[in-house]
Parts: structure tokens; sequence; C-alpha cells
């Protein structure tokens, strides 16, 4: 495989990449929980990107003839990394957004006041100091 050929593979696969990102997205946007889905299928596009780049490794330097051309994809490849990266951060932030939304779910219990009256009782400090020393301030 020459290496213009590679270059095309990879810049097909960050086609892809973007499609499922994009995709990914939106289901982070709608709250959707087809995690286990989006998790496989983003292997199978990290295995492919990896073996083009591989690919990329052995087809050697780019023949004078192919210049013009491997520079126009490599250009392209670029920019869509570039935007794949602002798209990843913004899907990183729903989903700490959408993680923090089940984790409040389960700390929502509000203790009573005679629960805190109790656990304020049985903390305070039965020692002369601390009797002394009530309603002024103490240093620790």
């Amino acid at each position: 495989m020459n290496t213009l050929s590679a270059l095309e593979r990879y810049n097909s696969l960050c086609d892809e990449l973007d499609f499922f990102m994009h995709e990914e997205n939106a289901s982070l946007r709608s709250s959707s929980s087809e995690e286990v889905a989006h998790i496989d299928r983003k292997k199978q596009i990290v295995a492919k990107l990896h073996e083009a780049l591989q690919g990329l490794r052995v087809s050697g330097p780019v023949k004078s003839a192919e210049h013009a051309a491997s520079c126009e994809i490599r250009k392209r490849v670029l920019a869509k990394i570039l935007k794949l990266l602002l798209l990843s951060r913004e899907s990183e932030q729903l989903l700490l957004k959408n993680s923090h939304r089940t984790v409040a779910k389960f700390e929502s219990t509000v203790p009573s006041p005679a629960k805190l009256i109790k656990t304020y009782k049985s903390h305070r400090s039965t020692t002369p100091a601390a009797t002394q020393a009530e309603g002024s301030w103490v240093v620790w």
C-alpha cells in the first residue's frame, strides 16, 4: 500500500469516527443510555485507526509526484482531528453532567431537625475546658 492510499484510508476512518462521535454526542444530549453499544463501537473504530496508523508507518515517505495531494489530505485530517477533540470535550462534559444527575438522585436524603439536634448533642464534648469556652471562639 502506498502512502497516498494509506492517508486516504486514514481520512475515511476519521470520517467514520466523526459520524460516530456526532451520533454519540446526540445520544448524550438526549440522555439515552446506550453506553455499552457506544463502547463496543468505539473499540472497533480505535482498532481500525490503529491498523491504519501501522499502514502509514509501513508505507514510507510520500513520492514527490504525490506530495501536493498528500499535503491536502493531511490538512483535512488535521482539521477533522481538531474538530473531534472539541466534540470529545463536549461529550465528556455531557457524560459528567449526566453522571452527576444519577449520583444526586441517590444522595437526596435530608436529615430531619431532630436528627441533627441528636447528632450535635452526641458529639458535644463534656470536658471543663469545652464548657468554659462555650459561647466563645475556640482555636483548634
